[in-house]
């Protein structure tokens, strides 16, 4: 006869899969001074418990709607729980320390006087009982905190044997979160009545002085860094009073889809009160001057201001790499790496940029230029676009994951840009027609500079986006500059260091914009030619279509032989920068020009980066699995290049094999070959004039 379950646990057996890898913990507890006896009576303890103890009974509605009105939504705290889940969890919050305890002083007087909730970030599993246990064993004042909290927890929380003991280390609410209710349409009517039914009750817990605690971010970050805060926590932030814990290091105590702890280093970070909004009421006159208010300015989108702001109270007590979704909120200019300074919106800013277009350029090169102290218009002409962005502070068509600071706007109104002191042409070569005949007549009404930062051939007969802009639409050239460099739009919102080098015109202007475009994790520098703007736009538009060569020929060899090609490839590059420099030459820039970042560098990345489009487009052509609509600078730009180079085979034969199979559907493997036969060309790279 099979033993029951609770015994089997009892004796260190094991019945699911978790306590398998359990029973290891026991290391932990004997590298802290305990006795192995006595860890793994604790271990077996924590086993027992997880099985003995039943899920809670708020939990019965949903298999019975109408238990609702008996079993509530509100799961007292288990004592003697509370008492072991602190004991055990000590050795690994052993390296935890508290700061902001002297905020204490200002938040227990509040309690039971005014709604008061604690948000913070949500990194581990075990948050709620590591913020319970720190708090209860760090002084007499952080217990009365502790024990006036009350969680607001998902149903999961509640279901898993691992996790519930921690559950039953506090006070808990119960709620259902919108992707709950998504995924269970047939019990939305209910779900919907328990949510109203643990808000009504949050008020009266806070009348009765506890705390109501919440994660924002409704789940935890699988990489310890903030992700977007959920709206579903407004109603229980807006007119009360908010205290931020920010916490570091729990998400080390036990590592996401493990179930060994560890001792870790971290901290909790108790942040100083704020009445978020207005209270109501005859509290209201009484409420201590001391604590300052978040006032709601008048936006169009007051919920998506205050859940944000959530996310900067919690921030500003965190290290810059943990900032994550709300990163590029924070001023990082190169003055003050290790201060948490927000990004403002000024009303006198130092000058007015205009950036033109709405690609993932456009919207990083915003981001990077709201560390100068600088109001920013994004100019798009879908106006449905431009609303839904300012509403959240977010490009969600290119960088959805990300918030952009309030000095980032985006309209689609030409005239909002009339007055800029800067213009950024961010428009990619397709849509160079659709932006500038609407922002022309704006733009000739000027004479500031103009930094084009996307490069790529257009489909006119000028061939680049500047020699349209001159020729077509008739703007000055004296006032265009060129920003080039081997990054990717992506890593810049993540603000990871990376450099742009740039060319001007007006060579007199490169100085300062040096510095324009320079911040604490984007280091601009001149050109090798400073005044060779064309030189520079030749090579950030040639590199993409190379990129595609490299991508056809590593998924041919991939396709037909298998392994890695990283040998071919580089031999490949070589080639290629042989050729493309000879082509610069021949349609009017310098070759030195392409000794720089702009150059060779922004070319190697195009050619072997992870995040290349164009070599990803020309691997997939291989497989046949490419995007056939898909519109990219290179794929485009391939299309266009013989109208502006003729395309011999003698001089240019890897450019013309990918315009013959890209363009034309000519055979890939004849193709292939002659991009082979390069490799025996003798002539070596030089980027001397």
């Amino acid at each position: 006869m099979s033993k029951d379950p609770k015994e089997h646990a009892l004796d260190g057996g094991t019945y699911a899969p978790w306590q398998r890898e359990f029973f290891k913990n026991i290391d932990i507890f004997m590298q802290n001074g305990m006795k192995e006896d006595k860890a793994r009576e604790m271990l077996i303890r924590y086993l027992k418990l997880s099985v003995e103890t039943p899920v809670p009974r708020v939990i019965e509605t949903f298999s019975d709607e109408s238990k609702l009105a008996e079993v509530g939504v509100f799961t007292k705290r288990d004592d003697s729980i509370r008492d072991f889940m602190i004991e055990f969890l000590s050795p690994m919050l052993k390296k935890f320390h508290i700061e902001g305890e002297e905020n204490l002083a200002e938040i227990l007087p509040l309690l039971g006087k005014y709604p008061v909730t604690i948000v913070s970030n949500h990194l581990s599993h075990f948050d709620t009982a590591a913020i319970y246990g720190l708090l209860y064993n760090h002084s007499k004042e952080a217990r009365k905190l502790a024990d006036s909290m009350v969680f607001i927890g998902g149903r999961l929380v509640f279901l898993a044997d691992f996790t519930r003991l921690g559950l039953y280390t506090i006070e808990s609410l119960l709620v259902c979160s919108k992707r709950d209710m998504t995924d269970n349409p047939g019990m939305a009517d209910v779900m919907t009545r328990i949510n109203m039914r643990s808000f009504r009750q949050a008020a009266d817990l806070q009348k009765q002085g506890k705390v109501i605690c919440i994660f924002p971010e409704g789940t935890r970050s699988r990489t310890g860094r903030l992700i977007t805060f959920v709206d579903t926590v407004y109603h229980y932030v807006m007119n009360k009073v908010i205290v931020p814990i920010s916490l570091v290091g729990t998400d080390k105590i036990l590592p996401a889809e493990s179930f060994l702890f560890q001792q870790a280093t971290g901290k909790l970070v108790i942040g100083k009160p704020i009445l978020v909004g207005k209270l109501h009421g005859d509290g209201a006159e009484n409420f201590p001057a001391s604590i300052p208010r978040l006032e709601i300015p008048e936006v169009e989108n007051k919920k998506q201001f205050v859940i944000d702001s959530l996310a900067l109270l919690i921030g500003q007590n965190l290290d810059r790499h943990m900032h994550g979704t709300y990163r590029n909120l924070y001023l990082d200019d190169g003055k003050t790496k290790k201060k948490n300074i927000l990004i403002k919106a000024g009303s006198t800013p130092h000058a007015e940029v205009g950036i033109i277009g709405h690609s993932p350029y456009a919207t990083a090169m915003a981001a990077v230029l709201a560390n100068k102290q600088v109001n920013i218009r994004i100019f798009l002409p879908d106006a449905e676009k431009a609303r839904t962005f300012n509403e959240v502070n977010t490009d969600v068509t290119n960088f959805p994951l990300f918030k952009l600071p309030p000095n980032i706007a985006f309209t689609s109104e030409p005239k909002d840009l009339l007055k800029c002191s800067i213009y950024i042409q961010g428009v990619r070569p397709w849509e160079i027609e659709q932006y500038y005949e609407l922002m022309t007549p704006i733009l000739n009404q000027s004479f500031a500079t103009i930094v084009g930062i996307v490069k790529g051939f257009t489909g006119s007969k000028y061939g680049l986006i500047f020699e349209d802009l001159e020729k077509i639409h008739k703007i000055n050239p004296a006032r265009f500059a060129v920003l080039s460099g081997a990054n990717y739009p992506e890593q810049i919102l993540e603000r990871k260091p990376g450099g742009f080098e740039l060319a001007a015109i007006n060579t007199s202007l490169v100085n300062d914009l040096i510095d324009f475009f320079t911040t604490g994790y984007v280091f601009t520098r001149p050109a090798v030619n400073p005044y060779d703007v064309r030189g520079v736009q030749l090579g950030g538009a040639l590199k993409n279509i190379y990129a595609l060569g490299v991508g056809l020929v590593d998924g041919y060899y991939e396709k037909y032989l298998g392994g890695n090609n990283d040998s071919t490839l580089f031999h490949l590059a070589h080639r290629i920068s042989a050729e493309m420099a000879n082509m610069v030459v021949e349609m009017g820039g310098r070759k030195s020009t392409l000794a720089g970042v702009a150059g060779i560098t922004d070319l190697m990345l195009s050619c072997f980066g992870l995040d290349s489009h164009d070599r990803q487009y020309g691997h997939d052509y291989v497989f046949e699995s490419h995007d056939k609509k898909k519109m990219l600078s290179g794929v485009y730009g391939i299309k266009a290049l013989p109208r502006l180079v003729k395309l011999r085979e003698e001089k240019y034969p890897i450019a013309k094999a990918i315009h013959d199979v890209i363009a034309d559907d000519k055979n890939l493997e004849d193709a292939i070959e002659r991009i082979a036969l390069t490799f025996g060309q003798s002539r070596s790279v030089q980027f001397r004039d």
